[in-house]
């Protein structure tokens, strides 16, 4: 513990936490080829580390993870923008207006529970089985943690910002507009940055409908030739391009001004 009372450790030095993250990673792919090599699973189903890096090389040397990768979050990005524009008023209206809370708050929050995927069929019914129903299917998923996410960082404003705007003679709207969002707003960011995480949980069950583009395609469409490798790599390379996403937005927090919490 340092002499204010905050926890110092490794991750506070940047060479440090590189030198751990490189390690874990490396025991998390020992333990793999170990568990593969030694025969405790079955190799068609769990292919080894090398396999799925070979079928991911595949998969960039024919142009197939730009094109697809791009697919995919050309997607995310109108379904994130979409919850956005969206979810962030409601959310904000909900936690500043005690009447939009009461009026909203019982259909939007009991969502947060749902099986989102279940709501497939019923966008499909909608909107056929085009890129616009994947688009908005993954924009529902979202919006649903958008919403209260916001609403929640409004809610964690300090009373005293809201009181020194009373004092100061400020209306309602004045004091949300003028007070309450900058003060909310970092908050808010971190809502839509953890969003879009949620949503590329989401990308596979919608991509795998009416198969067209997109990496969810491209592991659908390998599992269907059983694959295996290819299909690993299609999950690794999602699971790497929402990283690649989340410290992009990372860094939009950290060097943005307005984004940042001090204190």
């Amino acid at each position: 513990m340092s002499s204010d009372g905050r926890y110092v450790g490794v991750s506070q030095d940047p060479a440090a936490g590189f030198f751990y993250a490189v390690l874990g990673l490396l025991a998390f792919l020992g333990t793999w080829a170990v568990v593969v090599k030694g025969g405790l699973v079955q190799r068609a189903f769990f292919p080894a580390p090398q396999d799925v890096a070979v079928a991911l090389a595949g998969l960039a040397k024919s142009g197939t993870l730009l094109t697809e990768g791009l697919a995919s979050a050309q997607r995310i990005g109108l379904a994130v923008g979409a919850a956005t524009l969206v979810g962030v008023p409601l959310g904000i209206l909900m936690g500043a207006f005690g009447g939009f809370e009461s009026l909203l708050k019982g259909i939007v929050f009991p969502l947060r529970t749902a099986p989102i995927t279940a709501f497939i069929p019923i966008f499909m019914a909608i909107f056929g089985v085009s890129d616009a129903m994947k688009v908005w299917f993954l924009a529902f998923g979202t919006v649903v943690y958008v919403i209260p996410m916001t609403f929640d960082a409004v809610r964690a404003v300090p009373p005293q910002v809201v009181d020194s705007a009373v004092d100061l003679g400020f209306r309602p709207f004045g004091t949300l507009w003028y007070f309450v969002l900058p003060e909310a707003l970092p908050r808010i960011f971190d809502a839509i940055k953890v969003c879009t995480g949620v949503a590329w949980t989401y990308l596979v069950a919608a991509e795998i409908v009416n198969i067209t583009t997109g990496m969810g395609a491209v592991v659908q469409n390998a599992y269907r030739f059983q694959n295996t490798p290819k299909v690993w790599a299609g999950v690794f390379a999602i699971l790497f391009i929402g990283w690649a996403t989340d410290q992009a937005l990372g860094l939009v927090r950290r060097f943005v001004p307005v984004l940042r919490l001090e204190g």
